[in-house]
């Protein structure tokens, strides 16, 4: 798994990961950037959203999520709120045991 961003540092709170180089590198933002690789050391218990579920879009892709993080679907904040998203998702899933998300997202 990778994870691109504008610092050499590993991420000291939840972040989003990519399963190929190509989608993390997107994320290397700066003259400095750098795309980081991860391996796990164990299976992972993962919840798997379908349907371009990463999607930043306002309608729709986001509906599966927020029927876990709220209860319900809000619709309406698809490029705000990836912060908030991911920990309401890691909040809920972590009494599950769930170690992570997959959220589908367009690849060329």
């Amino acid at each position: 798994m990778y994870h691109g961003r504008g610092l050499a540092s590993v991420p000291e709170r939840p972040d989003w990961l990519a399963f190929d180089f190509e989608h993390a590198f997107m994320f290397a933002r700066g003259s400095n950037g750098h795309v980081l690789t991860f391996a796990a050391t164990r299976p992972l218990k993962l919840l798997y959203f379908d349907g371009s579920s990463a999607a930043k879009v306002m309608d729709g892709s986001l509906d599966s999520q927020e029927v876990v993080m709220f209860r319900g679907v809000r619709g309406g904040n698809g490029r705000n709120g990836e912060q908030e998203k991911i920990q309401m998702l890691c909040e809920w899933g972590k009494p599950l045991g769930i170690d992570g998300f997959v959220r589908m997202e367009f690849h060329l």
